[in-house]
């Protein structure tokens, strides 16, 4: 069944250069990973300017780069939790753009054909995973892996894009409700006892230990959902960063944001979320960022706090040759802020 997960990587960055570089019509934008790659860019730069310099001994009192990032192979991707995530996002879709589903079905299945062929000259085997087709009829009981699973979300997100562009709706307004729908979708399949309990009622004037407890009880979720990513195959390795007491003092207190990241590794809609974004799309699959940031908005947008949240995509290898830049990472950078 498709790439084993020791090659999943190297599989899939053979899509990312077939797709990028295919007749699909896509044009590469580099922003995607532009912020690493200029700092290694102008890094690698400096490092080959020294050694023709002779400048070497200077350059080797710097501190060494961190070793490499040690990450596993993800568990088995939970086929059943992964084509109901994709049937969410077509539910999402069509309860906001009122297209039908008979249209939505066209515009994946046109997707599919024309990217199809290139996806399989990448590696991908569709034929051997017996994937007829993309649409939205998916047997229930198929079983898919990531690549496959990276691959039917480019699909329908793809077509979900190209929908909108004909249509010329609000794409800002769209897009909020949209992942917002779907983040609570999505936490509802990852951990469905905790995203289905009920959140305490607000008192009307948010103190300071009402905001740290509704703070605490957000992060447990998130938590919830990151190990629930993992031990489904969605990623190999999530980690939360710790929220600072004293940073979390001065949030409570109105007197500063609070900000957190968290690194999903080996995400396995990655190469989704940076082909769309090189095609300029800003509707791509970040499953795991929709679930996170719907679970946080849950707690804390009825007590007037914001939560934004941004991805950057990281090298954990730590090269300084941009032409060996390679995501590993996907980092979401989370900011809560009063409104």
């Amino acid at each position: 069944m498709g790439s084993q997960p020791s090659s999943a990587g190297e599989v899939g960055a053979r899509i990312n250069a077939a797709v990028t570089r295919s007749d699909v019509g896509i044009s590469v934008r580099r922003s995607v990973v532009k912020g690493a790659q200029v700092i290694d860019n102008l890094d690698g730069k400096w490092e080959r300017m020294s050694d023709r310099l002779n400048l070497g001994a200077e350059r080797s009192k710097r501190d060494a780069r961190p070793p490499p990032r040690d990450v596993p192979d993800p568990l088995p991707l939970n086929s059943e939790t992964a084509l109901a995530m994709l049937a969410a996002a077509d539910a999402s879709f069509l309860s906001i753009v009122p297209v039908g589903r008979e249209a939505l079905r066209k515009q994946i299945d046109k997707v599919d054909s024309l990217v199809r062929n290139t996806f399989e000259r990448a590696g991908l085997d569709l034929a051997r995973n017996s994937l007829e087709h993309a649409g939205m009829d998916l047997d229930e009981g198929k079983k898919v892996d990531a690549d496959i699973f990276n691959y039917l979300a480019y699909v329908h997100f793809k077509a979900y894009g190209d929908i909108l562009i004909e249509r010329e709706d609000n794409f800002k307004k769209f897009r909020s409700k949209f992942e917002e729908d779907l983040g609570r979708e999505v936490c509802q399949l990852l951990v469905p006892k905790l995203a289905s309990s009920p959140v305490p009622a607000y008192s009307g004037a948010a103190n300071k230990n009402e905001l740290k407890e509704r703070l605490a009880m957000a992060l447990t979720e998130v938590d919830a959902i990151t190990e629930s990513l993992k031990s489904m195959g969605f990623v190999a390795l999530a980690e939360r960063s710790e929220a600072d007491k004293e940073k979390v003092d001065d949030w409570s207190e109105d007197m500063s944001d609070l900000l957190f990241t968290v690194a999903l590794d080996k995400d396995a809609t990655q190469n989704a979320q940076i082909l769309l974004q090189e095609q300029g799309r800003y509707l791509y699959p970040d499953f795991a960022r929709y679930a996170i940031a719907s679970s946080l908005r849950r707690y804390l947008s009825p007590v007037k706090e914001e939560v934004l949240t941004e991805e950057y995509y990281m090298d954990t290898s730590y090269s300084s040759d941009p032409d060996a830049f390679e995501v590993k990472q996907v980092l979401l950078n989370i900011v809560i802020e009063s409104v």
